[in-house]
């Protein structure tokens, strides 16, 4: 892979290096040198260029995502082919992933974990009102840019709502240590899916580390399907009730008792959002943002001095946090 380092795909994105790499993709930082400009780039392994099912979810990621206009999803600008090798030009985030993050640092503080779910809730929502279900929601695909925003990325085993085939012979697609009860069992996959894995990456974020641990990523995935999460106020005792609660329910077994929706997540994620803030004091980074973007009867809740710090303009807060 290395070898092409320094090349240029159609005449216009010179890759510069390689920051990412998959069984059927590799990732780079490169330059458009028409626009003179960073982006990052997803190029498909040549190994699997004769895998027309691995080439048709590499086609229909760049027709997923290019649907998707959000601040907290990466954005597709681009896509083609180079010497019959597919590609998608994404915008580059300069920055870390969110599973980096809390392996730099452990587990975040309170509200800021909870700020960081709900940015998430909201590109998931974006996603799921255009029928789409991103399917592998873990830190991973999560990164952090330099003013601290969140932002989702690799769609790559997105499906439309309404697609058929793909996935029909019931392979458990995504990483098992955040895959929901249905998708392990290979059942239909739904934005409740989704949302279950959300539940856990906000576990995860709270405690420094996953829920389940095991011998294989099956029986991972089947203490998904069998074992309730570990009760996370006996981790970590100063969380909230109310932020249990939330996690509880994102992550139900069954559908009927998890969040329907992710407008239901969102509404209790910014309730806890407020209550913490409150209780802890602590109102600064990205959790301001995400404050001063509240329904103003919430934002009332938290103290005016941790929802505007001193020497912060709540006019460009709230042009930050608009999502």
């Amino acid at each position: 892979m290395s070898t092409l380092l320094g090349t240029t795909l159609n005449r216009r994105y010179r890759l510069e290096a390689r920051i990412g790499a998959g069984g059927m993709s590799t990732v780079y930082r490169a330059l458009d040198e028409t626009l003179q400009r960073r982006v990052a780039i997803k190029l498909m392994n040549r190994e699997v260029l004769a895998d027309s099912a691995q080439l048709e979810r590499f086609r229909r990621e760049a027709r997923a995502v290019a649907q998707l206009s959000h601040p907290h999803i990466v954005g597709v600008i681009d896509a083609g082919e180079d010497e019959g090798r597919p590609y998608i030009v994404f915008e580059y985030v300069e920055g870390e992933t969110l599973k980096e993050r809390i392996r730099r640092g452990g587990r975040l503080p309170i509200p800021e974990a909870v700020a960081y779910a709900i940015e998430i809730a909201r590109a998931l929502g974006a996603a799921h009102a255009r029928h789409i279900v991103h399917r592998d929601v873990k830190p991973q695909n999560v990164l952090i840019d330099e003013e601290g925003a969140s932002k989702v990325t690799d769609f790559g085993i997105a499906r439309t709502l309404d697609e058929e085939g793909l996935t029909a012979d019931g392979r458990v697609l995504g990483t098992t240590d955040y895959v929901s009860p249905e998708q392990a069992l290979g059942q239909p996959v739904t934005g409740q899916s989704d949302l279950y894995s959300l539940g856990v990456v906000l576990y995860e974020m709270l405690t420094g580390e996953v829920p389940f641990r095991g011998e294989s990523q099956v029986a991972v995935a089947m203490k998904h399907v069998r074992e309730m999460l570990p009760e996370i106020q006996a981790k970590r005792p100063e969380i909230s009730a109310a932020l249990a609660a939330v996690i509880d329910r994102a992550t139900a077994k069954r559908l009927q008792d998890r969040y329907v929706n992710d407008a239901e997540l969102i509404a209790d994620l910014e309730d806890v959002l407020a209550i913490e803030t409150a209780r802890t004091g602590d109102g600064g980074g990205q959790v301001t943002n995400v404050l001063d973007s509240l329904p103003a009867r919430k934002r009332s809740r938290v103290p005016f001095q941790l929802r505007h710090p001193r020497g912060t303009a709540p006019l460009v807060l709230a042009v930050l946090a608009i999502s």
